[in-house]
C-alpha cells in the first residue's frame, strides 16, 4: 500500500513523495481520516510529523538530562554524598515533571 507525506517545514511549499507502509498502518491511516474526515494523505503526514518531531524531542530532552548529571558529578566542590543527594534530587525532578512509568522504587539502606 502507499501514502503520501510531505516533505518540507510548516509555513514552506511542501513537495510531496510516495512512500510504501504496511498494508495494517494503512488501514489504521485510512481509518484515522475517515473519523477525523480528512484526507488520507493528510493524516499520514501529521502523523510521521508528529513521530519524527517526538524522537527529537527525546534526544534533546535526554542531552539535557546528561549534561545536568554530568555538572553534578565532575563539580569538585560537592562531596559523594551531597552529589548522591542531588542526582537523586534530579532523577525525582525529571521522573514527575515527564510522568515517567516508575513501577517500583527501591532504595538500599546501609
Amino acid at each position: 500500500m502507499r501514502a503520501l507525506a510531505p516533505l518540507g517545514v510548516k509555513g514552506v511549499k511542501m513537495s510531496w513523495r510516495t512512500v510504501r507502509i504496511k498494508e495494517e498502518a494503512y488501514n489504521h491511516l485510512k481509518e484515522l481520516a475517515k473519523k477525523q474526515k480528512k484526507s488520507l494523505s493528510s493524516v499520514a503526514s501529521e502523523v510521521i510529523t508528529e513521530r519524527a518531531e517526538g524522537e527529537l524531542s527525546n534526544k534533546v530532552l535526554l542531552s539535557i538530562l546528561i549534561a545536568e548529571l554530568d555538572e553534578i558529578l565532575r563539580n569538585p566542590s560537592l562531596s559523594a554524598e551531597a552529589k548522591v543527594e542531588k542526582i537523586e534530587a534530579l532523577l525525582y525532578t525529571w521522573i514527575v515533571a515527564n510522568k515517567l512509568p516508575v513501577w517500583e522504587v527501591c532504595r538500599e539502606q546501609g
